[in-house]
């Protein structure tokens, strides 16, 4: 009902609304089903508490929004909605069908951490490279500009006069590769 709101109302929000409705029905009785067979087992793994919160929010969620309720901060439930998504992950473990999937899931979560690891390298070294130039260019830069060679450049006086605005002066032209021409 949220999504398609925020649609303004758009042809195609019905289905929506659908697929929503039918996913919250089928995590609820995949929930039952699991506590009637795990029983006492049940509480002991933590995604199962996960799923019972994520259940209940949207058990919440559904009756407020069956009541015609709105709470501008309940911003929780939105929290747990997000939740949602990291349910199907669940699901496609279900399906032997989609192996190919499965795997390729598995590969792209074993990369978070080296990619993780690959951004902490990169600020770390452009940080060095951010100190020497506070050093070294910053005074240049400086005098440059008392001489006049970027008038219409506000922001070139301080691109190199502190560690953070270097680093962000690095970050855009090596990185994102803003003003190389």
């Amino acid at each position: 009902a949220a999504l398609s709101k925020r649609s303004g109302g758009a042809v195609g929000g019905e289905w929506i609304d659908i697929v929503q409705h039918t996913s919250f029905v089928v995590l609820v009785i995949e929930l039952l089903l699991r506590v009637l067979a795990e029983q006492r087992s049940f509480l002991e793994c933590r995604w199962n508490w996960l799923d019972a919160s994520i259940v209940l929010a949207g058990c919440v969620d559904e009756a407020l929004t069956l009541n015609g309720i709105k709470v501008p901060g309940l911003s929780l439930v939105r929290i747990f909605r997000c939740y949602r998504l990291f349910r199907l992950l669940r699901v496609i473990q279900a399906f032997s069908a989609l192996r190919e999937l499965r795997r390729l899931i598995q590969m792209i979560s074993g990369c978070v951490k080296t990619l993780f690891w690959s951004f902490f390298l990169l600020l770390f070294i452009m940080t060095a490279w951010a100190v020497l130039a506070v050093e070294l260019i910053d005074p240049l830069v400086q005098e440059l500009y008392d001489r006049g060679a970027w008038p219409d450049c506000e922001r070139c006086r301080r691109s190199f006069s502190t560690v953070f605005m270097a680093n962000i002066t690095f970050f855009q032209t090596v990185v994102a590769g803003d003003s190389w021409g």
